[in-house]
């Protein structure tokens, strides 16, 4: 299997690596016996120049339900978009879980101009601003550009809103020269996998934070959802009148049924 050549989403071409597949099985909750099960299965149906996106698949069909959805995790948030609102919105709730409280989309005075910070939040009376990079494609990393913008707005509003850091997050992964830049500037980094083992799948995991969108339902339903505030999966146990009135019966039903089994509810 580690002959083959794989077409990343990029367009680039990269070998195969069995233990990159085996590290993304593993999040899900899997044994080391059906991680290789599936790893083996899944080398029967690889042939050269197969797609990153067919490989994601393949593996997902090889999955049960609820480690399935698991599994699906990067996708579901990228079903936030297209815009960015609803990705802030989730990194607020994820960051409540590790303990601050935070407002979202605030209209801060800097030294020189105002601003509208993606998320102010504050524990143990420090203050951090937090801008959250939202991108559609999984393809695409945070880039210099991004980090060099966030930084300077950082600049200018610290002074005068007693800011102490400055926290990038985005739905996927960074360039190492924003990786480099962030720890020379002190900006904190969170991406996809990124800090190693404190990554956001890492955080939505340990704290059970999923999306919505990880839930099976019409894109309609989707939309709905959002656009009332309905951003994890323990919204929908949460929120269980307010579901009723939005969509139907059994729409609804389903869509308990689905939260409860991730969620490990009885």
């Amino acid at each position: 299997m580690t002959q083959l050549q794989v077409i990343k989403r990029s367009g680039e071409r990269e070998e195969f690596d069995p233990a990159k597949t085996r590290r993304a099985i593993m999040r899900v909750g899997v044994s080391d016996q059906e991680a290789d099960a599936i790893l083996d299965r899944l080398g029967q149906q690889l042939y050269d120049g197969i797609s990153t996106e067919e490989i994601y698949r393949r593996v997902h069909d090889l999955l049960d339900g609820r480690k399935a959805a698991k599994y699906g995790l990067k996708k579901a948030i990228q079903r936030f978009g297209p815009d960015g609102e609803n990705f802030e919105n989730y990194c607020a709730r994820i960051f409540q879980a590790e303990g601050y409280q935070t407002r979202n989309r605030l209209i801060l005075d800097g030294k020189c101009v105002s601003h509208e910070t993606d998320i102010l939040m504050e524990r143990s009376g420090k203050k951090t601003m937090v801008e959250c990079k939202f991108h559609n494609s999984l393809g695409t990393k945070c880039g210099i550009q991004c980090a060099l913008y966030c930084q300077a707005r950082f600049l200018d509003l610290a002074p005068l809103n007693q800011l102490d850091r400055i926290v990038l997050a985005t739905n996927t992964r960074f360039t190492n020269e924003v990786v480099q830049y962030a720890k020379c500037v002190g900006m904190e980094l969170l991406g996809w996998s990124h800090p190693v083992g404190e990554g956001i799948e890492n955080l939505a995991e340990r704290h059970q934070l999923y999306p919505v969108t990880i839930l099976e339902m019409p894109r309609s339903t989707q939309s709905q959802l959002l656009a009332n505030d309905f951003i994890l999966v323990n919204d929908i146990v949460d929120k269980g009148s307010r579901l009723s009135a939005l969509v139907p019966r059994k729409v609804a039903e389903d869509l308990e049924s689905q939260a409860n089994g991730l969620l490990n509810i009885v």
